[in-house]
């Protein structure tokens, strides 16, 4: 355990080395029996934060550190943790009766003159805690009866608890030298702050149990660089770990606010916009662009490092498009090419996969990453060329499979994107597309803002939209796999969803001619897209092109297809008696 006296001699070290201000971490640093001594102890060479969970925070504690504030001339604040408004949620965390322990802590701590700040992790982009998180805390502090009380929102470190409830870090989610090619380090908390403990200097809080992370025995051991190899280091290069204290509740991405601020459409095109975004995006990586996926680390170990490190997308299309051996892939905006490498993998030297991007840096970088690829696979059955999502150079129902990792949302002109996918894919095949949608209608002064249509908001269209969209197409079968919510903007929220859906192309000669489809269950009915009533267990006869869709992806297995007036009794038809 630390003692008061080692603060005082790191203090002393500390401050001949010019640090401004210091922050108190644990663990529960009101664990400690003597912080409040040494909370003193530091007040006398710079201002200083607490961060705790609160629960340990009463009357009496909090007005014996209200006087040694009122004694200092430096600042002391408290940052309270929560992981969600809603007190199950939180307690699932933190540990039954913490919720109400904590804001105990707060109220205590505005009855002693402080004014707190709350800090939550971001959990929404995994899928926890998101229901009403802003509106519940905003809630929350209102009920305190402290509008003055502040909000933070910190990024997600997948270790420990949070680990558990949702999942570890993977391979590619790894940061090496490269990464720091042109990136500015003052983003990383590592770059101007160490944490002191019992056992030594290390390199940040968020690694105390890390070997590696030990700098030495002292703050001037510690200016050494730190060869940033843990997985945690990942999310603090892509999110950042340090942030000014935020005087607002809201911690909405903040919008222009006149015109000074906006970079109307008007003086380029969308298209040359995002084009040149993209250019720089594919020399320099954009980390504000970087979100994790669910890639599995298996379908990454073939690809490089700096295709990995360039992947700006919003889901794992691919891996959950269940690519088969021998199939045709387009994947619409290919960019850095990952998905293209992960899709080459999964079709084998049988199959072929074509990636498409407008941006010459990026197709520059996926082709020079090619031949590394083919080697490691033992084939080569990707190829790389210039394109438009709106104009696919690709010949007519020559592929099986299309993807798509947040691209669509930067085009203009969608209803063109998606009839150029109807057109190159061939009858029944598929496509799964991870993209940022709105709940609701994206403003004109948004969609007038250049560096937010390269970030995938301006775009975005709603869930409603899409789906009219590409049913007015002719594709079935539509099935959303998986939804995350994204960001808040201009109080809009977007979402990343991934939707698969199929091809259907209707023949001339359709006709009823003795086929009857069986719903074969769980349910005590179902409908179809046509509006087809299929009660569980009662053939219903159908037309040639409803017998085809039922007997193929995605309804296949669900439903006992006969055709009775070709003599076939017991025989479930395929698709070859549906032509």
């Amino acid at each position: 355990m630390v003692t008061v006296d080692t603060v005082r001699w790191y203090l002393k070290e500390a401050s001949t080395l010019g640090v401004k201000e210091f922050y108190f971490t644990g663990g529960e640093p009101f664990l400690h029996p003597q912080i409040a001594d040494i909370v003193r102890e530091t007040l006398n060479y710079g201002p200083a934060t607490v961060l705790s969970n609160g629960t340990l925070i009463t009357e009496a504690v909090a007005q014996r550190f209200g006087q040694i504030s009122r004694n200092s001339k430096y600042k002391l604040e408290f940052r309270i943790s929560l992981e969600s408004p809603i007190e199950a949620e939180n307690d699932q965390i933190r540990g039954n009766g913490s919720f109400q322990r904590a804001i105990k802590g707060i109220q205590a701590l505005l009855h002693a003159g402080f004014n707190p700040i709350i800090t939550t992790a971001d959990w929404t982009k995994y899928g926890k805690f998101a229901k009403e998180t802003d509106a519940g805390f905003r809630s929350l502090i209102g009920s305190l009866h402290a509008p003055q009380l502040r909000l933070k929102k910190l990024p997600l470190v997948l270790l420990g608890r949070c680990a558990e409830l949702i999942r570890p870090y993977h391979e590619g989610e790894q940061v090496t030298g490269k990464c720091f090619d042109n990136y500015d380090v003052n983003n990383l908390q590592c770059a101007t702050s160490r944490i002191v403990t019992s056992k030594g200097v290390f390199v940040c809080p968020i690694l105390i149990n890390d070997t590696k992370a030990w700098m030495g025995w002292t703050l001037k051991e510690s200016l050494k660089p730190y060869t940033m190899e843990s997985h945690a280091c990942y999310t603090c290069r892509t999110s950042g770990l340090t942030c000014k204290n935020d005087d607002s509740v809201s911690y909405e991405t903040r919008l222009p606010q006149n015109d000074e601020e906006v970079k109307v459409i008007e003086k380029e095109t969308v298209r040359k916009s995002v084009n040149k975004f993209y250019s720089t995006a594919a020399a320099h990586t954009q980390k504000e662009l970087c979100c994790p996926t669910n890639y599995d680390s298996a379908d990454l170990s073939h690809i490089p490092q700096e295709v990995l490190n360039i992947s700006y997308g919003c889901g794992s299309p691919v891996t959950l498009a269940q690519i088969e051996l021998g199939e045709s892939v387009l994947d619409l905006g290919s960019g850095g090419g990952v998905d293209c490498f992960i899709a080459s993998k999964m079709a084998g030297d049988r199959g072929r996969v074509v990636g498409i991007d407008m941006t010459d840096q990026m197709l520059v970088r996926a082709n020079t990453s090619r031949e590394s690829v083919a080697k490691k696979l033992g084939f080569d059955n990707v190829r790389f060329i210039k394109g438009f999502l709106e104009e696919i150079p690709l010949a007519n129902e020559c592929i099986d499979v299309v993807t798509s990792n947040c691209v669509i949302n930067l085009s203009e002109q969608k209803e063109k994107v998606f009839q150029e996918i109807f057109r190159v894919l061939r009858k029944g095949g598929r496509f799964v597309i991870s993209d940022i949608f709105s709940n609701r209608e994206v403003p004109l002064i948004m969609k007038q803002n250049s560096k937010l249509w390269s970030e995938c908001i301006s775009g975005a269209i709603t869930e409603v939209a899409f789906v009219n969209k590409i049913k007015a197409m002719g594709f079935y079968g539509l099935e959303v796999i998986n939804r995350y919510p994204y960001k808040k903007v201009g109080g809009i929220q977007f979402y990343s969803i991934t939707i698969k859906a199929y091809k259907f192309k209707k023949s001339k000669e359709c006709e009823y001619r003795g086929q009857y489809a069986t719903y074969k269950g769980p349910f005590s009915h179902v409908s179809d897209d046509d509006g087809h009533a299929y009660p569980i267990g009662i053939p219903v006869e159908v037309c040639t092109d409803t017998a085809w869709k039922l007997s193929n992806p995605p309804y296949k297995g669900m439903f006992i297809v006969l055709d009775i007036q070709n003599g076939d009794e017991g025989k479930p038809c395929g698709p070859e008696c549906c032509e």
